[in-house]
């Protein structure tokens, strides 16, 4: 069920937060004593805010509420463009976006939310005071929103905490001059700041929800010494791993597999390329042994990725036999799950976490037998950065329509290390220049990694096939595998054409000049030389 309220769709909307010492009912007293209201019936509600682990909703200025319990529950999405909410009445658990029932409101979410498990953040009680801010006409021009309550975790139920008062001013379309002429006479009042992140951190904050995922954005001067920037790249990178380890454990969703890959992915080819910064024991130890936990990690990513596209293929195959083979791909993921587990719950990684973050908490010594260890972390990357672009573009000139697929994986490897170089040390370059090179990169990872996911799932149909056929599977489902299979060899084949032409575009003089940018110190030390 959508609601559209036409002509007073909200236009702006501003949230202010009440200092702790004044009451809502004061707040209300203080607020309608100024403006002419007419107030609706005050409302008590108890909700559950929704949203991924990485906060995607939030991120996206919208919120996500879930009223009622079982066949009673109510979900609730509110855009942050100002449109009415959408409300639709669940007939079964909704976890990820596929869950919720077909209809406008699936269709907002799923693109916010992807892939991504919606996770009860905080259980908030408000009690709500709604007033139509009214002309001389006693037209509604404006609304009024005051509420107070309590939030809570929800799991396990932690202790009811106080929120504090919000007051939110909505304004209407075609009453933005109304809008912005009763926003001073709120600031006015005593006891009311701005809060520019909306109720919904509030709440978060309050029920002491974390709002910041470990990323890489980290703050580096290009004169760095090497080894320490490293050092400090790593740390994060770590911090990512051990953030994703629970919700993998927990098999919560597929993205905590995927970052956590990303961020070991990342080590190691860090560790390689960065590789006279360390001491070379160092880097090949920890080479092996992240290449180790890698392996453990790739079928289970694979069967994701797989039953992911076949989900968005679901209209393709009988309703039957798809779901045949899904059951199937789902013993698989259990049995690859256990050996990811198994990995993780093994001496092996517990010592190489351990090991790893002791050498990086290591202070920087002033002599080390890494040769690289104490140049500027901006040339040592650079120079690589350099080296890894010209090599990618001279391996792009030998892609045509029958490249052997062995062929571009490793192209797609070489764009991979060079992409993962510029991001962690994006501020090191021009800033135009790194855009046009990582929006070229990525162009060419996108295309190069759909061609080798369809490599992969084609094999793995075919695989899937023969083993479901040895075990006496349906045989529906096996003809539906073989299906998928060809599909799969289709769209590579098509991607194929594709990389051909992303991989044209990344030789051309507008990028290679934007590399000759980018890493220009190196290229001024080339021609010193």
């Amino acid at each position: 069920m959508a609601t559209d309220g036409g002509q007073e769709l909200a236009a702006r909307e501003s949230v202010y937060l009440v200092s702790g010492d004044m009451s809502r009912a004061a707040m209300t007293d203080s607020l309608c004593a100024l403006l002419r209201t007419r107030q609706h019936a005050i409302g008590r509600h108890r909700f559950t805010v929704l949203d991924t682990f990485d906060g995607r909703v939030r991120r996206a200025g919208a919120r996500l509420r879930r009223t009622g319990v079982d066949e009673a529950a109510i979900v609730a999405w509110q855009p942050r463009d100002g449109r009415a909410a959408l409300t639709v009445r669940l007939t079964q658990p909704a976890h990820f976006a596929w869950d919720l029932p077909a209809g406008p409101l699936q269709q907002a979410v799923a693109p916010v939310i992807g892939v991504r498990r919606l996770l009860p953040q905080a259980d908030a009680e408000e009690h709500e005071s709604l007033f139509d801010i009214l002309d001389d006409r006693d037209k509604t021009v404006a609304r009024l929103r005051i509420e107070s309550g309590h939030v809570r975790r929800p799991a396990p139920r932690s202790p009811w905490k106080p929120l504090p008062t919000l007051v939110t001013l909505t304004g209407l379309r075609g009453y933005e001059d109304v809008y912005e002429r009763l926003k001073p006479v709120i600031e006015s009042r005593p006891g009311i700041t701005s809060c520019p992140d909306g109720g919904e951190t509030v709440i978060l904050q309050h029920a002491g929800v974390a709002l910041d995922v470990p990323t890489l954005e980290i703050d580096l001067a290009p004169d760095v010494r090497a080894e320490a920037g490293a050092r400090a790249i790593h740390r994060a990178l770590v911090g990512i791993l051990l953030v994703n380890e629970p919700g993998l454990r927990a098999n919560l969703d597929t993205e905590f597999l995927h970052d956590f890959r990303v961020a070991l992915r990342r080590t190691r080819s860090l560790v390689r390329q960065l590789k006279h910064v360390f001491p070379a024991e160092v880097v090949e130890h920890f080479s092996a042994e992240f290449a180790w936990l890698g392996q453990q990690t790739g079928l289970l990513r694979d069967l994701d990725v797989l039953v992911l596209t076949l989900r968005g293929q679901a209209g393709n195959v009988p309703d039957a036999d798809m779901n045949a083979v899904i059951e199937f791909l789902g013993q698989e993921q259990t049995r690859a799950r256990r050996t990811v587990l198994e990995a993780l719950d093994s001496a092996r990684y517990r010592t190489l976490l351990a090991d790893w973050q002791q050498f990086l908490s290591r202070p920087v010594a002033l002599t080390s037998p890494a040769p690289d260890a104490r140049r500027p972390l901006a040339d040592v990357v650079a120079h690589r950065a350099w080296r890894l672009s010209k090599r990618l573009i001279r391996s792009g000139e030998a892609i045509d329509e029958h490249t052997d697929p062995a062929h571009l994986h490793e192209v797609r490897i070489l764009a991979k290390k060079l992409r993962y170089l510029v991001d962690v040390t994006s501020s090191f370059y021009v800033a135009d220049a790194r855009d046009h090179v990582l929006s070229a990169l990525k162009k060419v990872q996108r295309v190069l990694g759909d061609f080798n996911d369809a490599q992969v799932q084609e094999i793995r149909l075919l695989d899937l096939a023969r083993s479901l056929g040895t075990g006496g599977g349906p045989a529906n489902a096996m003809v539906a595998l073989g299906q998928l299979a060809e599909r799969s060899r289709q769209r590579r084949d098509r991607l194929r054409t594709e990389a051909v032409d992303q991989l044209g575009e990344f030789r051309a003089c507008a990028t290679a000049a934007a590399c000759r940018r980018a890493f220009r110190r190196v290229i001024d030390e080339e021609r010193v030389r």
